[in-house]
């Protein structure tokens, strides 16, 4: 469980930083954020009361949602198990993401859905809204890579999402996170911002530099993700890392830029939402404490 240098660490925080890992299901983190070893399932079904009691943690990234849409009831469900200045960080289900021709659409069996508003705001924000409530933190439109029909000549891709944007209900806080570095650029942020939106800056082996993916100044939230360990990719990182209760590969170089960019965030008045993953570090919960030293000392 959380020692007192956490608890203090945490009281330092400021209450608009939002805090969170990718899901909570992992038995290695036992005396770190749990007491005793439980099951992932056990876990997965009623482990986010006892994460959401660890003082570093005021924001989960809910990863299921994009493996499929869940209902009003279900997502009700999990806010029932957090305090209200808790907040989630929801991925948006794939098939809106992922471009219906590439291999991880046929792969996964995606519904052929992608950028539909329509399907969009009756299958994943309204239940989200409805569900969550002021604990809805960030909705995350994660796409995977697009492939060279739409990196080619990304003007007609970033002009499809931006209406798509435009097209959702007002009110949550949209992000759009990337895996083509070839879509960023000042045309991609005009998008996003003609509709309220904002990118999602991640620590990932196909993008560019945490801090140099969209300009420094924006409004809204700012919205990072801590991914990936450089040149790294998912299985092979999970593998090495397993069962995520040390840091294995301390990363002190993304370290300082996301603090830096959190710094600048906070400096600036907006709402920072940061979110790390096991295969970032090593264990995602000691990643965070390491960052939120940083922050703190900084």
């Amino acid at each position: 469980m959380p020692d007192e240098q956490v608890r203090q660490v945490a009281h330092r925080l400021p209450e608009n930083l939002y805090l969170g890992t990718s899901s909570w299901s992992f038995p290695g983190w036992v005396g770190i954020v749990y007491g005793q070893l439980y099951g992932v399932s056990l876990l997965a079904r009623h482990g986010l009361a006892a994460y959401a009691q660890h003082p570093l943690f005021n924001a989960v990234n809910l990863d299921s949602t994009f493996y499929r849409t869940l209902t009003t009831e279900q997502l009700a469900g999990y806010a029932a198990n957090v305090p209200g200045t808790f907040r989630f960080m929801v991925k948006a289900y794939s098939g809106l993401t992922a471009a219906p021709d590439t291999a991880m659409a046929v792969r996964r069996r995606v519904e052929p859905v992608f950028l539909d508003a329509a399907f969009a705001t009756r299958a994943v924000v309204e239940p989200l809204m409805e569900g969550f409530g002021p604990k809805l933190g960030v909705i995350l439109f994660q796409f995977s890579p697009l492939g060279l029909h739409y990196t080619r000549s990304p003007g007609a891709f970033i002009e499809r999402l931006g209406e798509f944007l435009r097209a959702l209900p007002p009110g949550p806080a949209y992000a759009v996170e990337l895996r083509d570095a070839e879509i960023l650029g000042p045309e991609y942020e005009a998008a996003l911002s003609s509709a309220g939106a904002v990118h999602c800056s991640s620590v990932h082996s196909r993008m560019p530099p945490v801090d140099r993916q969209v300009a420094p100044a924006g409004r809204g939230p700012l919205v990072i993700r801590w991914m990936l360990h450089p040149g790294e990719d998912y299985e092979s990182a999970g593998a090495r890392y397993a069962p995520f209760d040390r840091l294995m590969e301390p990363d002190e170089l993304n370290r300082g830029r996301i603090a830096g960019l959190i710094g600048a965030g906070l400096s600036a008045g907006r709402d920072v939402h940061v979110v790390a993953a096991n295969n970032a570090e090593g264990s995602a919960p000691l990643t965070l404490y390491e960052l939120a030293r940083t922050i703190v000392t900084n």
